[in-house]
């Protein structure tokens, strides 16, 4: 102890985290003793991420370099860096197309979760990533219950009981690492001489169990079809996004160390193989866009898991240009989805209604938003030109390159009939006929998000040169 200092804590990389804390405690006493507007929570919540981000940018972002802080509980690689950006960056995007009246308290609980979010996927700790977890997903799901219908309080419900059940198998997974291996950090996971143990297979089983709810990975889904009903929609965009990225960090560090000996990466392919192709034949029998988009989702979620799988295996091989090349397809893959999806979102929170029908004849009254939604609609679909074709491209070329060719069938056979969902609510809007349609219009800030989103969706290609 004679050797301590406050310097070897290093809590410069703290700042993210204690930056939004600070103002998410500041709107909560703001909401309990002062009636304010909307706008201004909106402003201040704008304010308080772009602070958080210019904190991230100067204290670790522009060097990249892998940093550590409370004796390696908090780390700051390429990993956290990237993810904290991304995070950052599409949370600004909710607040700024949302225009549904929302309590003073949802934008304290807005950055709490935030923050959660930011800390789990800058640990390698296992109790910290499970501390963040559980904060993060409390955070979201009141969130979803502050709506206060009887969908938003059900579908809410079932979303916690289900990840209650999953933090169960998370911290039965943690005890059975630290059985084996005496530590719960993943880096000494990575390094164990116990890597091929079938305890750690276990383990790794159990921490599944928790990756396929919070990716809403099939059979673990039954979640996600009600909370998309149940929620307003410009938030359904944030929930497709901003969780799931953070959760596939957590994946990677996790899956990475448990991968190679005990050939773990099988059964996840097994599971990301049956997730895609079921869902995907559910997807063609759906009415309504909005549960349709539900199951996309989910196919989605189960292409990254099969990307994962991949990196898990030349992970293990040492084989760190086509490692490099799996994440590089990965996030290319991820954001690109993620313009595209609030875009496609945004655009149907203008509607009153989400079934097929009542986009019937869209294009002959709104012409240039109907061309929008279906460019983002191609774009989700793995249409070429835009930037999801390129990155299931890489995503495809990087499992060839592992030697799962059985993935690359189930990632082709599953696009070909999403195609057909997607082309489904196409032909409503271009070629049905339908009564006047009742929708709202974009405000100055939804059409600079859009605007954004669609540029993203389009040149999302330009992250190949």
């Amino acid at each position: 102890m004679g050797d301590f200092s406050l310097d070897k804590l290093n809590f410069v990389l703290l700042f993210p985290v204690l930056s939004l804390l600070f103002w998410a405690i500041v709107l909560l006493l703001l909401g309990a003793f002062k009636n304010l507007s909307r706008n201004f929570y909106i402003g201040a919540s704008v304010i308080a991420l772009l602070s958080t981000l210019c904190f991230l940018l100067v204290c670790n972002g522009f060097g990249l370099k892998d940093s550590h802080a409370f004796f390696g509980l908090f780390v700051s690689d390429n990993y956290a860096i990237f993810a904290q950006i991304v995070i950052l960056a599409f949370s600004m995007l909710y607040l700024l197309i949302d225009k549904d009246e929302q309590k003073p308290e949802f934008f304290s609980l807005f950055l709490f979760m935030v923050a959660s979010l930011i800390l789990m996927v800058s640990s390698t700790n296992l109790i910290v990533i499970f501390l963040a977890l559980e904060g993060s997903s409390l955070a979201l799901y009141t969130l979803i219950a502050l709506r206060g219908t009887h969908n938003a309080v059900s579908s809410s419900i079932k979303y916690f009981t289900l990840a209650a059940v999953g933090a169960g198998f998370f911290v039965f997974a943690c005890a059975f690492v630290y059985l084996k291996t005496k530590s719960l950090d993943l880096d000494n996971l990575l390094h164990s001489e116990y890597i091929s143990d079938p305890i750690l297979l276990c383990a790794g089983v159990m921490f599944l169990v928790i990756v396929g709810i919070k990716l809403s990975i099939a059979p673990f889904h039954f979640w996600l079809k009600d909370v998309y009903c149940g929620v307003h929609t410009n938030f359904i965009a944030f929930i497709s996004i901003v969780p799931k990225i953070t959760m596939i960090i957590v994946v990677l560090r996790i899956f990475s160390a448990l991968g190679g000996g005990v050939k773990f990466e099988y059964i996840v392919a097994l599971l990301a193989i049956f997730s895609m192709l079921t869902v995907s034949i559910v997807a063609l029998i759906q009415k309504d866009a909005k549960k349709m988009l539900a199951y996309s989702s989910i196919t989605h979620s189960s292409f990254i898991l099969a990307v994962i799988v991949s990196s898990m295996s030349v992970s293990s091989q040492g084989d760190g240009t086509s490692y490099l090349l799996s994440i590089f397809a990965l996030f290319v893959y991820w954001i690109s989805f993620a313009f595209a999806n609030y875009g496609i979102f945004l655009i149907l929170s203008l509607f009153q209604k989400s079934s097929f029908e009542s986009f019937s004849g869209l294009f002959d009254q709104r012409p240039v938003l109907s061309v929008v939604l279906a460019i983002f609609i191609l774009c989700i679909a793995g249409i070429p030109p835009f930037g999801i074709f390129w990155g299931k491209i890489l995503i495809l070329v990087s499992i060839l390159n592992s030697g799962y060719y059985v993935l690359v069938f189930a990632i082709a056979l599953s696009s070909m009939i999403m195609l057909y969902a997607y082309l489904k609510i196409l032909i409503y809007i271009f070629f049905k006929k339908g009564q006047e349609i009742e929708a709202g219009n974009l405000d100055v800030k939804q059409k600079v998000v859009l605007s954004l989103c669609l540029v993203g969706s389009l040149s999302c290609v330009f992250l190949l040169l």
